[in-house]
């Protein structure tokens, strides 16, 4: 992507939520970076990620393999970064409301 002052991305930074995806987000070169999750963002949703582990079926084996302790604070992975859930932000003079999923 090309080097700006604000990145703004509304869900799907990831393909799962793994942490590792998350982490990578970090690293992109710019001044504010404002991320919303997604319905891809399947570990920022703790109800669903219980909800997950009870099924004896997963449609998502790699997150399945997950433990707790691996993603319960998976936002806490966004560094340099400012997560909206439900909640807003000014930036440069720019009001913005994220709410996922």
């Amino acid at each position: 992507m090309p080097y700006g002052d604000v990145l703004i991305h509304a869900g799907d930074f990831t393909e799962l939520g793994l942490p590792s995806e998350v982490k990578k987000f970090k690293d992109l070169p710019y001044e504010y970076k404002v991320v919303v999750a997604g319905n891809h963002e399947l570990t920022f949703d703790q109800e669903f990620m219980a909800d997950l582990i009870k099924q004896d079926f997963y449609y998502f084996p790699s997150v399945s393999k997950l433990k707790p302790e691996n993603y319960e604070n998976v936002q806490s992975l966004l560094t340099n970064c400012i997560y909206l859930q439900d909640a807003e932000v000014t930036v440069r003079g720019f009001r913005i409301y994220g709410s996922p999923w």
